[in-house]
């Protein structure tokens, strides 16, 4: 018995195996051979093939292809390389042609495949068409006058026994129904036996098939029959170069070399010197020889009509990539690494990953797929369940509302990802701090063991963030295709499965950080300053390196993050080698590397760890900081190829690394021991090498996001306004829109309210001024945004009235605009108050309240409104702070003074002058991030401020474990606990945490105050 008919849990929300756990189980069972044919894709494809090599097992490839319309089904089973590529073909038709029908697209496609089919009428009609049908009997045997068997009989079509598995076991049976009760939105109660498999559609035995099919036992040697007419066990297509043409006729090696020297021209004069010429000869003789050239000119093709790019990764230690403009930090002057981009051993193909601004990002590839239309595709990602979607979508089908379900869902800890989930969900939830004030109660206990069960099952497909593969052919030779939620087409394999595959992939990511800085000098040319690009060399700017040192990055691209921060403050360095280190320095568990670092950087002795490391580390103190560093290491020290070198690196990123570190460990160990070092040396290397755990960057990605960081200090430190305006504009910064009006503060700059007179949407820098944007403003449409611009273009508004005639918000929108003070220039003389009386006169005299339209009719000015109280102070600034989530005259912790002074605190800029004793500070929560100690147990580093500075906050394991479920973001909080110093660094390790008991009055927030003392 073969198994021809086996579905994984890439059949979405049907099956219920990984393809891993189908083959072990596979070959548990005996099976050497069986068919992976999951509903309608191949997303396991490359995950099969893998598992079958380690299990021993010869697969076969295929899918099961469903009619849209009819229901009507069959199962393609690939027998040579034209049946692949048909197979693809197929099931792209089958998700991008609206009118696909099985019945009559399948014969067209049919040849080199094995048809399955258990329906009678497309049997006939396929045997007729010359299709190579095989007659289906799916669990068990069916009656000698059944009309499958009859028809197959009178035709001479095999007849064969397909199990029809969806799972592995009986039990798993109560997930499969997990599964499709999400899928269907509905409870388990209510679930219909007919969008469900039934109990007996799991994997048996061999045996088991063969008594199971006793009286029909050709059923069960025709499997082997149409096994053995299959010779395909997996694509091999090579390197899939994407397409380059020429109009001048140009060989792609002749073009490259002449656009490489041109760009190195342009990059360096006309005079080259003998180190480039060099670098030049060398890359592009490696690049050639490897046929790669087509691939660099193509990718230059797509760079070279967007003003602002950061070519990153590996490639940014190309020349060539330099050259054309692909890449814009120069590789000759930092010492980059070329052989970890390309090296004539390597067998994957390149990888060069562009970033463009995060808002014309999608344009830019949509022009890429125009182009080349059915040559090119989107790779996809597979999204699993989490634990946290895991809990949720059970509950749902248990019949829970959203309310008890969030009330579970939002104490579970953020990092708590697939990775660290562990086998008994409720057990481990009790024992986590962030889960103290829940009682799990029946039925939850239900509800979070079959949770645990859903995690790490592909629940849907999702768009990668900027892969793209363009092939020669249509890309449906290769790969099925299909299209997106978004509406673009991508490819059923991620990105791992898209490079096993040989397809060259093209990574064009969206990065806010060039929306930023293109946003800051267009403002700034607005406001009529001058910042000449063409000779911006940021690097060099003593002020840009000052605001560098110190630390004062928040806003700037990459560095701004409250660890990166710190280190930036420790080093007191600023230049731009050092931050390159920085930027690869900063990982997972890697404080006590860090120290080391500091220590050496700030004067310590250090001796580098073996004698043929000394060039490798020297420019980063003897440390490995690099991905590179691991290569080199291993060239230098064990006497490893480009190849090899580069092979360490790349297991030591994969999820599967420990059992494949073996031989590595083997040969760099015997090659050590070749080149005299000593054990001890070889196991301390060794141990720094696998410190990484593939969290360290290579360091040409690193200098290429240090260029991007430097531009956006250079911009902070010579022009705040315009550089703060363009960060909260484009949002998505590491920070809230409410830390990042902080800053501005703290550098001087005065927050201008929203006002529809004046403000533009996005917001505006100007001098030491900062107009907040009407995007800023909640509940306020994109169209109404946009009518409020276009008709102040036409004239001012000359009061409320002539405003809402024109614009015609809604009533929500109105009050929104009229709380944060967006309409105070229509009015001078008048209170909110007044305004809001002034609206519901409007509303009492319209015909219909509900007929927002009418309520804005043209009419006469409504009569003046009367005389009212003052506008409280506390009123007017709590709904300022609900609609804009910030406040632009002051920083809402002033408004806590009474309970701030009554606490005898100290405010952030203060702390420095308390080293070392214990102090109490009030603060605003604006970020935090829990890790793990080496014993596993979670801390937490939160960011707090005050008006006068930003104070970073330690709450080691016993602190976190009595404060965490209790710390929400966006409100205050009192402190106490010891001011320590690092470096120069002032942090606060917090012992006590007080909710500050004035926060209810100022902001509306009508939750108790709660004390807690440890």
């Amino acid at each position: 018995m073969i198994p021809l008919t086996l579905r994984s849990n890439y059949s979405l929300m049907w099956g219920t195996a990984s393809v891993q756990q189908l083959c072990r189980h596979a070959h548990r069972l005996g099976y050497d051979r069986l068919a992976l044919t999951d509903t309608d894709n191949l997303y396991g494809l490359w995950p099969f093939l893998t598992a079958c090599r380690r299990e021993g097992i010869t697969p076969i490839v295929g899918a099961e292809i469903t009619d849209p319309k009819s229901g009507r089904r069959a199962v393609c089973l690939v027998a040579d390389a034209t049946g692949y590529r048909h197979l693809c073909q197929l099931l792209t038709q089958r998700h991008l042609q609206p009118d696909f029908d099985l019945a009559t697209g399948l014969p067209a496609l049919a040849a080199g495949m094995m048809v399955l089919t258990s329906n009678v009428d497309l049997l006939k009609h396929w045997h007729a068409a010359g299709v190579r049908v095989v007659a289906a009997m799916p669990r068990s045997p069916l009656p000698a006058g059944h009309p499958l068997r009859q028809t197959a009989q009178a035709l001479g079509c095999p007849l064969v026994a397909t199990p029809g598995a969806f799972f592995l076991h009986p039990q798993d049976h109560a997930l499969h129904r997990l599964l499709r009760a999400i899928d269907n939105n509905t409870s388990l109660e209510r679930l219909n036996s007919r969008d469900m498999a039934p109990a007996d559609a799991w994997l048996a035995g061999p045996e088991d098939y063969v008594r199971r099919f006793a009286i029909c036992p050709e059923a069960i040697a025709n499997t082997f029959v149409v096994a053995e007419q299959i010779t395909f066990s997996g694509p091999a297509f090579g390197t899939v170069m994407p397409p380059w043409s020429d109009r001048r006729g140009r060989s792609p090696e002749v073009a490259l070399r002449e656009v490489a020297y041109a760009g190195a021209r342009r990059r360096y004069g006309r005079d080259l010197s003998e180190p480039v010429v060099e670098r030049l000869e060398h890359e592009l003789g490696i690049i050639q020889a490897m046929n790669f050239c087509s691939y660099f000119l193509l990718v230059r093709d797509i760079v070279k009509h967007s003003p602002r790019t950061c070519g990153r990764g590996s490639g940014a230690a190309s020349l060539v990539a330099y050259c054309l403009g692909i890449t814009n930090v120069c590789p000759v002057k930092h010492n980059l690494y070329f052989g970890r981009f390309l090296n004539p051993g390597r067998q994957d193909p390149p990888d060069i990953d562009v970033d463009f601004a995060w808002d014309e990002r999608d344009a830019l590839i949509q022009g890429v797929l125009d182009r080349f239309g059915p040559r090119a595709a989107m790779v996809s990602s597979h999204i699993l369940f989490q634990p946290r979607m895991a809990v949720r979508e059970t509950a749902k089908v248990f019949g829970l509302t959203d309310s008890e379900i969030g009330k579970v869902t939002k104490r579970l800890p953020g990092f708590w990802r697939l990775t660290s989930a562990k086998a008994d969900l409720l057990a481990d939830l009790k024992q986590r701090p962030e889960a103290k004030a829940l009682d799990f109660v029946h039925p939850w206990s239900r509800i979070l063991s079959l949770a645990q069960r859903l995690i790490g099952i592909p629940r849907y497909l999702s768009v990668h963030p900027g892969g793209i593969v363009i092939t020669p052919d249509p890309i449906d030779h290769y790969v099925p295709v299909q299209l997106a939620a978004k509406g673009v087409p991508i490819v059923q394999w991620e990105k791992d499965a898209v490079e096993d595959a040989g397809l060259v992939k093209i990574d064009l990511l969206g990065n806010r950080s060039l929306g930023v800085i293109r946003d800051a000098i267009h403002n700034v040319h607005a406001n009529g300053k001058i910042l000449e690009e063409d000779r911006w060399e940021p690097e060099d700017d003593a002020d840009t390196q000052e605001t560098l040192a110190q630390g004062h990055t928040m806003g700037c691209f990459y560095i701004e993050s409250p660890a990166m921060r710190l280190l930036q403050q420790k080093a007191a360095v600023g230049d731009f080698e050092h931050l390159v280190i920085h930027s690869s320095i900063i990982r997972p568990a890697a404080n006590e590397c860090i120290q080391e670092y500091l220590r050496r950087l700030h004067g310590d002795p250090w001796s580098p760890i073996h004698p043929l490391l000394n060039d490798v580390l020297e420019e980063t103190f003897g440390i490995m900081v690099y991905q590179e560093d691991v290569s080199r290491t291993a060239m230098a020290l064990a006497g490893f190829s480009d190849a090899e070198a580069d092979g360490l690196r790349k297991v030591m990123s994969k999820k599967d690394r420990l059992h494949r570190l073996a031989d590595y460990r083997e040969r760099f160990v015997a090659g050590a021991r070749a080149n005299g070092v000593a054990d001890d040396r070889i196991e301390a290397v060794w141990s720094m090498m696998m410190s990484f755990s593939g969290y360290s960057f290579c360091k040409p990605h690193s200098a290429s996001y240090a260029r991007v960081s430097f531009q956006a200090a250079y911009l902070k430190a010579h022009f705040p306004a315009e550089f703060m305006a363009a960060v909260i504009s484009n949002q998505g910064g590491f920070y809230s829109t409410f830390a990042y009006v902080s800053e501005a503060r703290r550098l001087g700059v005065t927050i201008m309210p929203p006002d529809v007179q004046r403000s533009p949407i996005r917001w505006r820098g100007q001098d030491s001024r900062i107009r907040v944007g009407l995007m800023a403003v909640r509940g306020l449409t994109a169209d109404t945004m946009d009518r409020i611009v276009v008709q102040r273009e036409k004239g001012p508004f000359g009061n409320l009235n002539t405003f809402l005639d024109r614009v015609r918000p809604t009533v929500d929108e109105v009050r929104a605009l009229i709380h944060c003070g967006a309409l105070d220039s229509l009015a001078p003389g008048l209170s909110r108050g007044q305004l809001l009386w002034q609206l519901a006169c409007r509303q009492t005299d319209s015909k219909t309240h509900s007929d927002l339209p009418t309520l804005f009719d043209s009419r006469p000015d409504t009569l003046a409104p009367p005389e009212l109280p003052p506008d409280d102070e506390l009123v007017r600034l709590r709904r300022e702070f609900k609609v804009l989530v910030f406040l632009c005259e002051c920083h809402p912790m002033v408004l806590f003074a009474s309970a701030i002074d009554n606490a005898r605190t100290v405010k952030a800029a203060q702390l420095p002058h308390y080293l070392g004793r214990r102090v109490r500070f009030a603060g605003w929560l604006i970020t935090g991030k829990v890790v793990r100690t080496k014993k596993g147990d979670p801390m937490e580093f939160l960011t707090f401020e005050d008006e006068t500075g930003i104070v970073e906050t330690t709450f080691f394991p016993n602190a976190y474990d009595r404060f965490c479920h209790l710390i929400d973001h966006n409100r205050p909080y009192l402190l106490e606990g010891v001011v320590e110093q690092n470096w120069g660094a002032v942090t606060l390790t917090v012992g006590r945490v007080e909710a500050l008991s004035s926060h209810e009055q100022a902001l509306g927030d009508s939750r108790l105050p709660e004390i807690i003392d440890g």
